[in-house]
């Protein structure tokens, strides 16, 4: 079983669709969780539906349609939407994508993944939230996710400048990147920052 693990992670459909923070996870979460029959039948489930999103002939609308994503084990259910998400996403279903990051960004608030693990996902999916806020031209949308997540982190600032900047919003813009700039960074880390504040009409 764990031998199909290492062969299922090696695959070139499963590294070129998770991230590394998510593979990272994804493995430890696996091999702690094969104990027993019920898990290792589960783990073969999660196996055949990742297989399952190679096959061209079906957008990824088509699969999140059929397919039941849903398991006991959040860390399958994390990288299965994950890489269903990535497949919307290279399809241009921004839509279908935005839903499943939305709800994996729900689960993960309510997860027991340890929290410095969970604010790094957090992190990286409220990212493609919002950019894909940003993409889907929904102002109000994005403004109330930026304010109902609790990340205090610079990249979450500088992402909320990007997102207030992109509508026009430069006042607010730089206000988020003033934080960003506030935070523990590099020079050069500022000076980019810095670049990309806009200048108030």
């Amino acid at each position: 079983m764990i031998e199909n693990l290492i062969n299922f992670v090696k695959s070139r459909t499963f590294i070129y669709s998770v991230s590394g923070v998510v593979l990272l996870f994804g493995v430890l979460s696996l091999v702690n969780y094969l104990n027993d029959q019920k898990n290792q039948e589960e783990f073969l489930q999660f196996v055949e539906i990742n297989e399952e999103f190679s096959n061209e002939a079906e957008t990824a609308e088509d699969l999140f349609k059929r397919l039941d994503l849903e398991y006991q084990n959040f860390g399958y259910e994390l990288i299965t939407k994950s890489v269903l998400a990535k497949k919307a996403l290279d399809e241009e279903s921004f839509e279908l994508a935005l839903e499943i990051y939305l709800d994996i960004n729900k689960q993960l608030k309510s997860s027991s993944i340890a929290n410095a693990t969970k604010n790094v996902l957090k992190e990286q999916y409220a990212e493609n939230i919002v950019r894909l806020q940003i993409e889907l031209d929904r102002y109000d949308d994005g403004k109330l996710f930026l304010e109902q997540t609790n990340l205090k982190s610079p990249r979450f600032y500088e992402l909320g400048g990007d997102f207030y900047k992109s509508f026009g919003e430069n006042e607010l813009a730089n206000q988020w990147y003033d934080k960003a700039l506030d935070s523990d960074l590099n020079e050069t880390q500022k000076n980019l920052i810095e670049l990309k504040k806009p200048f108030d009409e």
